[in-house]
């Protein structure tokens, strides 16, 4: 197991599965910890391939770092408005840009969202399905992207070994 960031605050763990995977597709589990807790109670099954291509989808908005609401919101009504957003009634405003969910996450109806709230600090709000309560999460900025950029970096020498065994 693989977990990259630190679980006391935020991390996000990586397991590869041998036995679930083939040739051509490296099957595995993961999961979001925050403040030592996994959302979700539980880690999901994933198809490790997709959640890099997201994951990396995912850095490229944590880069442009979005301010969106605004700190005095109370996490209920900052959710709401960050899930619409990212969630609109038509596709021609679609908008995931504060959406950090892999698809392991989404398939299982977390919604996962990031903001910057100021210079020093971000935040994350999530949900662990509808009518769930909403969690905040405080951190130092740049956390949610480091924790991103080493779990790229992870999975994609995950992917990258796997190709290697296949060739020899």
């Amino acid at each position: 197991m693989m977990i990259f960031g630190n679980p006391e605050l935020f991390g996000i763990c990586i397991e590869s599965m041998e036995a679930w995977s083939t040739k051509k597709i490296k099957n595995g589990v993961m999961c979001f910890v925050l403040k030592n807790q996994i959302i979700g109670g539980r880690f999901f099954r994933s198809t490790l391939g997709p959640e890099l291509i997201r994951m990396k989808s995912i850095l490229s908005s944590l880069q442009e770092g979005k301010k969106e609401v605004s700190s005095e919101w109370s996490a209920a009504d900052a959710f709401a408005h960050l899930r619409a957003l990212s969630f609109p009634e038509t596709e021609e405003d679609e908008c995931r840009s504060h959406v950090v969910s892999t698809w392991s996450l989404l398939d299982a109806g977390i919604d996962v969202f990031y903001e910057v709230l100021n210079d020093k600090d971000e935040r994350i709000l999530y949900s662990e399905g509808e009518g769930k309560s909403i969690g905040e999460l405080i951190l130092p900025l740049n956390t949610v992207l480091d924790v991103f950029q080493s779990a790229v970096a992870g999975l994609e020498a995950i992917l990258n070994a796997s190709e290697g065994k296949e060739g020899a």
